[in-house]
């Protein structure tokens, strides 16, 4: 007994010193912090600074979903006027008109661009470069061709096309012969206006040639002509014989054609009412018709030479 009671008597608690709340805190280099009052200061803010920042949260959210929210509104709208609208007539083509056609017809361009009442009309928007390349080449006639929307859903087809400059006479039919030097596979059973009737001519030099020289003479000169024939011998690849409207004959060589061409008007007031062929291939010279037998005149004049058949012409003069 005596033993446990000295033990329990020399059991001691040792605890540590309590600190003083509020003092201040002296850090290693000598600065003094913030006091724990300080603190508690701080803390006892934060609710109120929390309870003005919610409710701000609070609408920034409601704006934002209000945001998302007419997004959602607009493009299922959209949506909605998008299918409306293919589904609609308004989507389809209505009308098809064709301006600038003088030798090809409307309705010939329209079956071959297929462009028709009813078909999708941004489908036809999108192929108009594919659409105008497939007529150019089926109509050598077109020069060149613009699609454009007129309207709502109705489209126009402008040409412009290569003038006829001639017609080639080939048993009994006329074929137009453009500017380019074309012809035209369609044949017509009579010409139409003024341009001449070429004969044995083909798509080649000797042809795109003469369109040039024809196009370079004035168009005085150009009505006075009928006919123009291609006449090719052994001295000359490109000889030709001119119709005149007055009842004269030509001959000429196509690469001197229109400078030479520029003093008939002379000549022919030179001449006086004598009607025969002026020869204008190498200088000038005119042979009068014989009438009473024109077979043996036209198979003499083959065998003689235009200086033993013919009176020569001083261009010079006659420009004069």
């Amino acid at each position: 007994m005596n033993k446990k009671k000295k033990n329990q008597s020399s059991f001691k608690l040792h605890l540590p010193p309590f600190k003083k709340v509020g003092t201040s805190k002296t850090t290693n280099n000598g600065n003094q912090s913030f006091s724990v009052n300080k603190k508690k200061e701080q803390v006892s803010k934060k609710p109120q600074s929390l309870e003005h920042t919610l409710p701000k949260l609070k609408k920034q959210r409601q704006k934002n979903l209000l945001t998302r929210l007419i997004t959602l509104i607009l493009l299922f709208s959209f949506a909605i006027l998008i299918v409306v609208y293919f589904i609609s007539p308004l989507s389809k083509v209505d009308m098809v008109s064709v301006s600038g056609t003088k030798e090809v017809a409307d309705q010939e361009i329209i079956d071959i661009s297929q462009i028709k009442s009813g078909k999708n009309l941004w489908g036809i928007f999108f192929e108009k470069k594919n659409i105008s390349k497939m007529v150019l080449a089926d109509l050598p006639q077109v020069k060149a061709m613009e699609i454009s929307l007129s309207g709502l859903n109705d489209y126009t087809i402008k040409v412009e096309e290569y003038k006829t400059v001639a017609y080639l006479a080939e048993d009994n039919k006329y074929y137009n012969i453009l500017e380019n030097g074309k012809i035209v596979n369609e044949s017509r059973k009579v010409s139409i206006g003024n341009p001449p009737i070429f004969k044995n001519f083909e798509e080649n030099k000797a042809l795109i040639l003469m369109i040039d020289q024809y196009k370079a003479i004035n168009e005085t000169t150009q009505n006075s002509i009928s006919e123009i024939e291609y006449t090719p011998d052994d001295i000359d690849d490109y000889l030709i014989k001119i119709y005149m409207n007055d009842g004269n004959e030509v001959i000429a060589s196509i690469p001197s054609f229109a400078e030479k061409m520029v003093y008939y008007p002379d000549m022919v007031k030179k001449i006086g009412d004598q009607k025969g062929t002026f020869n204008i291939e190498v200088g000038a010279y005119f042979s009068p018709f014989q009438y009473n037998d024109k077979k043996k005149d036209e198979e003499n004049a083959q065998k003689t030479t235009p200086e033993e058949n013919s009176v020569e012409i001083d261009l010079e003069e006659a420009g004069e």
